[in-house]
């Protein structure tokens, strides 16, 4: 703590202040080594760093305590090789794109081309948030005190949660609209009738996405300041009931219930499309797989505060392993279906060939029976004559 030097100064770590301007001014120096006021003004007074006071309160050559003053850690360090993880994936990501969004043949009015796209729009804003998030952790660890850097990392990340979900989602809700399509390919006239599946295809999107926003409404846009100061001693206390309050309680359950709304729509799928649907694609349900894996995750950090990203001293493995591992194997294990998979278009030109081939060797083989039976015919009304 800061000692008396004389009667108008007071001395801290070899660095003087004048106590009666420090007063007027409502500065108090604290045994971190920083000194700061009500209006949030805060600076470090430690070994290099000092500030000086003008009789007018203005603050001269000050260092912020949010100042990156120390060196890279575990926490930083994973998390640069996340961010370059999660960029490659977006890379690869914009190739699976182009060959999956383009179209072979005439655009359809109950299949449109931006159906194939979505899960990879929605892939791009999860990576693009997930790398931000991980190279933001830099500054994370080389902060004196944790400010903007700690907010910005979990900003981002926090997004990654429903964005990836709303990649997974329109993954498999596409995979039921090819099995659909396959079908009505088919015999256009199979789902003329159906009024049951056609009323949950066009609700459960819905149920969805309320799910999908509210998580991100609950979680991401709310105000972060008091948990940025879970390294404040006068603060710890404030810090640790905002990171574990109501809405980010209510926002781990929207995301339960949002992979929830996933699982059901796979299994109508399965349901409504059985001939189709199965083998079902591993890329479905590994993707689910992993996605509960982050939900689970997210759900235990909106109680339990020690193993999360809001507290700046928590073991990294927690983090990385089951924050930020599930999205990256997710896009990974999309990136990696696309390269093996075929163009949907290719696919239904190919099951139209098939076919096509198909009903030309049932005609061949037809057609001489028919003509074999119209000479035995002929060959039996001679003799009768």
């Amino acid at each position: 703590m800061a000692t008396f030097y004389n009667g108008s100064y007071v001395e801290y770590d070899g660095h003087l202040f004048n106590e009666t301007l420090l007063n007027e001014y409502n500065y108090t120096i604290y045994g971190n080594g920083t000194l700061s006021n009500s209006t949030g003004n805060c600076y470090l007074i430690y070994g290099p760093f000092n500030v000086v006071f003008l009789p007018n309160g203005t603050a001269i050559n000050g260092t912020a305590c949010s100042t990156p003053t120390k060196k890279i850690r575990t926490r930083g360090g994973v998390g640069i090789a996340f961010g370059a993880i999660f960029a490659i994936l977006i890379v690869l990501g914009i190739t699976a794109l182009a060959k999956h969004g383009k179209s072979y043949l005439p655009v359809e009015k109950n299949f449109r081309l931006v159906s194939r796209r979505w899960p990879w729009y929605w892939f791009f804003v999860a990576g693009a948030c997930g790398c931000i998030s991980g190279l933001v952790s830099i500054d994370v660890d080389r902060d004196y005190l944790q400010g903007t850097a700690l907010i910005l990392q979990n900003v981002f990340y926090y997004v990654t949660l429903p964005a990836m979900l709303a990649s997974v989602w329109e993954m498999t809700r596409h995979w039921g609209s090819l099995c659909q399509r396959r079908l009505a390919d088919r015999d256009p006239w199979i789902f003329v009738n159906d009024e049951t599946r056609e009323r949950i295809e066009f609700y459960i999107p819905l149920v969805f996405y309320l799910f999908g926003f509210l998580t991100f409404f609950l979680s991401v846009l709310r105000s972060w300041t008091i948990i940025s100061n879970g390294t404040w001693p006068l603060t710890w206390d404030a810090a640790i009931v905002a990171a574990t309050d109501g809405r980010f309680k209510a926002s781990s359950i929207m995301a339960a219930l949002a992979w929830l709304t996933i699982v059901t729509s796979a299994f109508i799928t399965l349901r409504f499309y059985p001939s189709v649907a199965h083998p079902i694609p591993p890329k479905v349900p590994i993707c689910i797989s992993l996605m509960l894996v982050r939900v689970a995750y997210n759900i235990a950090v909106a109680w339990e505060y020690n193993i999360g990203p809001l507290r700046p001293s928590t073991n990294p493995a927690w983090i990385y392993a089951l924050g930020y591992a599930p999205v990256a194997l997710a896009m990974a294990v999309m990136v990696v279906s696309a390269r093996f998979e075929e163009n949907e278009d290719k696919l239904i030109i190919a099951e139209r060939r098939q076919r096509e081939r198909e009903a030309d060797r049932e005609l061949a083989a037809a057609l001489p029976m028919k003509v074999v039976g119209s000479g035995a015919s002929e060959g039996a009304l001679k003799n009768r004559q």
